[in-house]
């Protein structure tokens, strides 16, 4: 049997494999300098006025302020710089304007969900999706002007969710568009959908979506791009009444990251009762959770900016129709278990680490609790939207 970083210890060996950081290849984006302690948390088109409350939920990029739709100016940059926030803007008089400031680690490549159908030139709907070509034009346009950043391109629904009418008819392919991007986000909300047209209804509830369009960016990369997804924390349409619940919100965060998602970005605008850009600031709740949410992700960026482990651990469910979802790291010889049920319902998750034929604990992060481990195997109980994150230090593995 394979042993680990201890003579004679029934563990297995954790394999060295090489990561590259998706944000290696810009001398003045993503900040990789003080990898692996940052991991992009991003939140959408939000006033500097923000910042503050932004730094304190826990925010450290600012994405899609523009000079031609939402003005962003250098003394924005600097309110954004002093509270440690980094931002992705538009590439036009203001951006190139202050193309030397280090706040700056990303051009943004307007217009937004070029992938949706448009308005027509006088406001009503509705042209054609902007074209894949004319978006990989504009990108090459941006590197030219600067090659130091990555582009960001912010996509629809239409990445995870085939029905969406949204798109209109002949609809290009999503896939054409990843070249258009360096880090390509998507949004979709799945609870708010609940409050949508009959064909959005149909992926209401669905917080799987977020992860399965995770998977459909990297499935259609062209260059190794980041891949991010946009988070709803509360009621975003008019009249709406289901915005996700914390746990909803911390779900569909993490089963993103256990996808393989380089980077989260918050919505937190609401127009329930009224339009208020900050709109997650009216529920105390929220805010509490996504706080801690985002502490917990920095506090595991290590891990999370590392490569994954395949075939050392594996997981099954007790119920087939919630199946778990799982990604396995590895901090020396610790390893870090993120599980989350991955469908509606409960299930009892029944893990094995390969090689592992003595006992053990798992903490789990966060819960204040621990798990025996038993001839490498363990189980765990998952609540609806549960997420559990285990720690298994193999070093004191004890043997048979």
């Amino acid at each position: 049997e394979a042993t680990g970083g201890r003579a004679g210890a029934c563990v297995p060996t954790v394999p060295t494999i090489a990561w590259t950081n998706p944000y290696a290849g810009w001398s003045r984006g993503i900040p990789t300098a003080t990898v692996p302690t940052f991991f992009p948390i991003a939140v959408w088109l939000q006033g500097s006025w923000h910042a503050t409350e932004m730094g304190q939920l826990g925010i450290n990029i600012y994405v899609g302020n523009n000079a031609g739709t939402d003005p962003l100016a250098a003394s924005d940059l600097a309110t954004l710089k002093a509270q440690g926030i980094y931002a992705i803007i538009g590439q036009d008089s203001v951006g190139l304007a202050n193309i030397d400031d280090p706040t700056i680690v990303g051009w943004w490549a307007s217009p937004d969900e070029p992938d949706n159908a448009q308005d027509k030139s006088d406001g009503s709907c509705c042209a054609p999706p902007i074209a894949p070509a004319t978006m990989i034009s504009n990108y090459n346009a941006y590197k030219a002007a600067d090659p130091t950043r990555p582009i960001y391109v912010g996509l629809g629904q239409g990445v995870a969710y085939d029905g969406w009418e949204g798109r209109g008819s002949n609809a290009p392919p999503e896939s054409g568009y990843m070249p258009a991007g360096d880090i390509v986000d998507f949004d979709i909300y799945p609870y708010n959908n609940c409050d949508g047209d009959t064909y959005e209804q149909v992926s209401c509830g669905q917080f799987w979506l977020n992860a399965y369009g995770i998977d459909r960016i990297h499935q259609w990369s062209t260059r190794g791009q980041a891949a991010w997804t946009d988070i709803e924390t509360t009621t975003i349409n008019k009249g709406g009444t289901h915005p996700p619940t914390p746990q909803e919100t911390r779900s569909e965060v993490w089963l993103s990251l256990i996808h393989g998602a380089g980077g989260i970005a918050y919505f937190v605008d609401t127009w329930n009762p009224s339009f208020r850009e900050d709109g997650i600031f009216a529920d105390a709740t929220m805010i509490s959770a996504v706080t801690a949410l985002n502490k917990q992700i920095k506090m595991l960026a290590p891990q999370l900016n590392s490569a994954s482990i395949p075939n050392l651990v594996s997981v099954g469910s007790s119920n087939t129709a919630a199946p778990i979802d799982m990604m396995v790291k590895a901090k020396g010889q610790t390893l870090y278990v993120f599980a989350a049920i991955a469908r509606a319902g409960t299930a009892t998750g029944s893990f094995t680490v390969a090689g592992m034929s003595g006992g053990g604990v798992a903490t789990v992060a966060g819960e204040s609790r621990t798990v025996k481990i038993a001839a490498g195997r363990f189980s765990d109980a998952f609540a609806a939207n549960d997420v559990h994150i285990y720690q298994i230090d193999l070093t004191t593995a004890t043997c048979p």
